[in-house]
């Protein structure tokens, strides 16, 4: 007799319990649902913002490669320079770069093949042996039978106005005239003096 009142009392628990548990399913799966919607704008909104912030930046290293490669290019065909001296040479190239390293001497260098510009242009930095050795390369052609020469004469502000070229037991001599001046510069500029010298 005590059994029976309890169980339809356990019954209606159980139907409290169940629809409990259904309300709260629901009510989490309505969540998720706004969640999922709320998370598709905002996922959409820094892909929006990724997708601008990478062009800016492109934007900015694009500018500096093609600043730096100018002067080198601008240089590539040289400043022509009349040449005095023993050597019988009457005119040089002067081709200069910006920060391009290298060692001052001079002697001159004989550029007449490719191992011998690829051993001269290994002291530079930035491409510019490629701007001496494609220099060298027109001397010889516009002159078949000389042999071209180079020389580094001056890393400074200042590059040279004129140029002496002598012939010595050691090779040939490049004296340049560099002028005097108390002009400073924030990169300093390579100057090589390349000619082409009559074959004996």
């Amino acid at each position: 007799m005590k059994t029976s009142p309890r169980l339809p009392g356990a019954r209606t628990q159980t139907r409290s319990l169940a629809a409990l548990v259904t309300g709260l399913v629901l009510a989490t799966t309505l969540t998720a649902c706004s969640g999922d919607d709320g998370g598709d704008d905002t996922a959409s909104d820094p892909a929006a913002s990724s997708s601008t912030s990478p062009d800016a930046p492109t934007e900015t290293p694009t500018e500096t490669p093609t600043e730096s490669p100018e002067p080198e290019s601008g240089s590539a065909s040289g400043e022509s320079l009349t040449a005095t001296g023993s050597a019988g040479v009457t005119e040089a190239v002067v081709v200069s770069g910006t920060e391009a390293g290298g060692s001052v001497s001079e002697m001159a260098f004989a550029l007449d093949t490719d191992q011998a510009k690829a051993d001269f242009a290994s002291q530079f930095d930035r491409g510019f042996g490629d701007v001496v050795s494609q220099t060298a390369t027109e001397q010889a052609q516009q002159a078949p039978d000389s042999t071209p020469y180079a020389a580094t004469v001056a890393i400074g502000c200042e590059g040279p106005r004129s140029v002496a070229i002598e012939a010595g037991e050691a090779g040939f001599q490049v004296v340049a005239k560099i002028p005097k001046t108390n002009k400073q510069c924030l990169a300093p500029m390579t100057y090589v003096v390349v000619f082409a010298a009559p074959n004996a």
